[in-house]
């Protein structure tokens, strides 16, 4: 694919990228439920989830001014940003305990550590 005009390009010009294939440590992402749900009732459409997430996971609603999780699985698996910083907490995810789950499910300690042993060894 050319990365011409032919790229989508979110509001704020960034190339959206497709990241819902993705596994995480060897889970795939699609089965992982972790991504913002937006309370629309408590949204001010200030915009500073769409600009601080860089993975692409919202659109605008320019008719509504507000957030759209168009694509939910974009979402890296843990992160929060974008609700840590809403001004009227408009911004939810799943419990810290459903994600513990899914890192043990995935053995992610164990491989994360295999990984750090990996690159000090390849540095020595």
């Amino acid at each position: 694919m050319s990365e011409g005009k032919d790229m989508k390009k979110d509001i704020l010009g960034h190339q959206i990228k497709e990241l819902s294939n993705d596994a995480w440590w060897g889970i795939p992402r699609q089965q992982i439920p972790w991504y913002p749900e937006v309370d629309y009732e408590s949204c001010i459409g200030c915009g500073l989830c769409i600009v601080t997430c860089g993975r692409s996971v919202y659109d605008w609603d320019l008719e509504k001014n507000k957030p759209i999780v168009a694509r939910p699985y974009n979402c890296l698996v843990g992160c929060s940003t974008c609700s840590n910083l809403c001004p009227k907490d408009a911004i939810s995810f799943p419990s810290l305990g459903k994600l513990r789950k899914w890192r043990d499910k995935a053995e992610a300690i164990r491989k994360a550590s295999e990984k750090i042993k990996e690159a000090k060894n390849s540095v020595k």
